[in-house]
């Protein structure tokens, strides 16, 4: 998720016109939507258990990513938007950047100790903060350019790295970063590892979200020809990568290489190859297995493959565009999202503690409970608004970065 704060006064999206300058309330609606995304991924039905379960598949691993995207938008925004920014200015963008990283991965660190059995994302954003600022210079077909790229060339250097490396099967989940890798004689080098190329969120590799987000927040997301085009563009994306998956595995055999590696396993479990991998092709998380490159042609949930990064890029564009849209047309009814996603990092944060206070003792997850988390948060944005311009994490971060960047620096003219 977006640990970013835009901060930054943008004019508002209002047909083909603009108004006076404010947030780009469309983006706020789309972190509202990645939110209640991530809300539904962790406290409703299993999507592999019936039809109300299924109902919530589309929901694994495509708020993740939207979250990244948004906070590569996020990130283009701080640097200048469709002008990216020289000199000093982006000296000082470099620097509050640098000084969040640390934070976030303090957080999420922090998040982990609490052992609610979910994985944590912002450790590896605090990683990819520092990662993304030799590129704050690029606009958008640089940063598109880097975003397709890295899409297909960082899954398979990857699975080359691992095999050699860190080999893993269907089943072998590598283990989240955890505060005791610095104790239990894992090291800095076994953690740098983890959190660059082995690990559940691999920063090397979020950073393909991060490239696709920056060159979609360096576009006039206040034009809405472009709003369009983003929505229409993302969801042809989307349905070529997810088409060309089913073909790649389904058709062309992919599918059948993967299940010749999963028979001794399968056996061993009483099922058969193709019932075995479809239980678990949701343990794909990050690291896709190395036993077979075969594993590159899935779009499974979170699987880090160059159809899952083309899919889910193609979805969060599509989201990001019709949000754009839908809040220019629906302002007060949107109101609730934007207000929710404008506190995105608090939300993540807080949702944690929430599951860890209230259900670390009887983990039941269902449709029920994701509504009314859903409502209470949602709520509770609404009034934190009326009170603060910034969510508590959110206004954290900002005075951490600004105030010693203004010491160095001095402020922005």
């Amino acid at each position: 998720m977006s640990g970013v704060a835009v901060g930054q006064e943008r004019p508002v999206l209002t047909g083909d016109v603009t108004t006076k300058p404010t947030r780009l309330s469309g983006v706020d609606v789309a972190r509202g939507v990645a939110v209640l995304g991530m809300y539904a991924s962790h406290l409703g039905p299993n999507p592999l258990e019936g039809w109300l379960g299924t109902a919530f598949l589309p929901f694994e691993g495509r708020s993740a990513a939207l979250f990244a995207v948004l906070a590569g938008v996020s990130i283009a925004l701080m640097s200048g938007g469709r002008e990216p920014r020289s000199g000093i200015d982006r000296t000082r963008v470099s620097m509050r950047l640098a000084l969040r990283a640390p934070f976030l991965l303090a957080f999420g660190l922090a998040l982990t100790w609490l052992d609610t059995s979910y994985l944590v994302i912002l450790a590896y954003y605090g990683a990819c903060f520092v990662l993304v600022i030799p590129f704050l210079r690029l606009g958008v077909r640089g940063l598109a350019g880097l975003a397709v790229g890295t899409a297909i060339a960082f899954p398979l250097t990857s699975f080359w790295i691992r095999a050699e490396i860190a080999p893993r099967d269907l089943l072998l989940l590598w283990p989240d970063i955890r505060p005791e890798m610095f104790a239990d004689g894992t090291g800095l080098d076994g953690f740098l590892l983890a959190l660059l190329v082995t690990g559940t969120f691999p920063a090397l590799n979020l950073m393909t979200y991060i490239f696709a987000g920056m060159a979609i927040g360096r576009l006039d997301l206040t034009s809405s020809p472009v709003c369009r085009r983003l929505l229409a563009g993302g969801a042809a994306l989307a349905a070529l990568a997810y088409t060309a998956s089913w073909a790649a595995t389904d058709l062309l055999g992919g599918r059948e290489a993967i299940e010749a590696t999963l028979a001794g396993q399968a056996a061993a479990a009483g099922m058969s190859p193709a019932e075995y991998f479809t239980t678990h092709a949701m343990s794909i998380h990050g690291t896709p297995p190395t036993t077979t490159l075969a594993y590159e042609l899935v779009a499974t949930p979170h699987s880090y493959t160059p159809f899952d990064f083309l899919g889910c890029i193609g979805v969060a564009a599509a989201v990001i565009g019709g949000c754009q849209l839908l809040a220019a047309r629906l302002p007060r009814a949107t109101r609730p999202l934007a207000d929710l996603g404008s506190v995105i990092l608090s939300a993540y944060v807080l949702h944690f503690v929430a599951i860890w206070i209230i259900w670390r003792d009887d983990p039941s997850f269902g449709v029920g409970n994701f509504l009314w988390f859903a409502v209470a948060a949602l709520v509770a944005a609404v009034l934190w608004k009326r009170w603060a311009s910034r969510g508590p994490f959110e206004g954290f971060l900002h005075v951490v970065s600004t105030w010693p960047t203004r010491a160095l620096l001095g402020s922005r003219r």
